[in-house]
């Protein structure tokens, strides 16, 4: 029991604060995990690092671009699929190393953990609504780029779909690990890392969203708007859950099953260069 003179010297104290350091301690007490912009706390990574990341991403997304002008993607897919996992992983344990040298946790990226089937069930619901609302917005801006007489992405795509069973099932492990690896890089770290430096959730949304679009140089013009328009809707998913977890499926699911509806077309011989 705190007694009426414990209880004065309690409020001493604390009048005693200055207000700035109480909001601080405040805010401190009621941020979640995933805030954006968490008031009061750093960057989650020194900003070398997070260069580091950047002039990698800039470099093969560069590489690619020029490798797909040049040469065919297709033909060589096993040696491309493991070397992009490969890359991925890298990226993203090199944005770990970053996180671990400021001591942030790591489910400060990830977000809240939620356990049991119910709540697994809830993110796979949500990315199933995000990935239909998704294409739907990704698909009417291919129209009007179309419209808009920039060129299509589409050929360069189907040049890395499948067209072998272990093909496909590299596939579907290089989909996997863009969906875990690309969002925690995108999404849990870059966008963070911006966001509080800034101070605005919304430049950290922009931020991460151009590195994204910007990594997939090989898509061409068109492919690299469309996918910083998807690295934007991605955020926001992550924004509204609080966790990574449901773009996590989104992504996996979106990538495997672009390449294995590819593969099929191809089968059927579809002219996938012009539909």
């Amino acid at each position: 029991m705190t007694t009426g003179n414990q209880s004065d010297a309690h409020s001493a104290e604390t009048l005693d604060l200055p207000q700035s350091q109480a909001g601080l301690a405040a805010a401190a007490e009621t941020t979640a995990p995933f805030d954006p912009a968490p008031i009061g706390k750093p960057t989650i990574a020194p900003w070398w690092n997070v260069a580091l990341i950047v002039v990698l991403i800039a470099a093969t997304s560069v590489l690619g671009s020029l490798h797909q002008s040049k040469n065919s993607m297709a033909g060589r897919h096993l040696a491309n699929y493991g070397a992009t996992i490969a890359l991925e992983w890298v990226l993203a344990g090199i944005a770990l190393w970053g996180t671990r040298l400021k001591k942030t946790p790591l489910r400060e990226l990830l977000g809240e953990r939620r356990h049991g089937a119910r709540e697994l069930l809830i993110d796979v619901g949500a990315a199933a609504v995000f990935w239909v609302l998704s294409l739907t917005v990704l698909g009417a801006l291919a129209l009007l780029l179309r419209m808009l007489h920039f060129g299509s992405a589409q050929k360069q795509i189907s040049q890395l779909a499948p067209t072998t069973l272990a093909e496909g099932v590299l596939w579907i492990a290089l989909s996997i690990t863009a969906g875990t690896c690309e969002e925690f890089l995108f999404r849990g770290f870059l966008q963070q890392q911006f966001a509080r430096a800034s101070g605005r959730v919304w430049v950290g949304v922009v931020v991460s969203a151009v590195l994204f679009g910007c990594a997939h140089g090989y898509e061409g013009i068109a492919g690299m708007l469309m996918i910083t328009v998807y690295g934007t809707l991605f955020s926001v998913l992550a924004i509204k859950r609080r966790s990574l977890r449901a773009g996590m499926i989104a992504h996996g699911w979106h990538d495997s099953f672009t390449g294995l509806l590819l593969w099929a077309l191809k089968r059927a011989n579809v002219p996938l260069g012009i539909v």
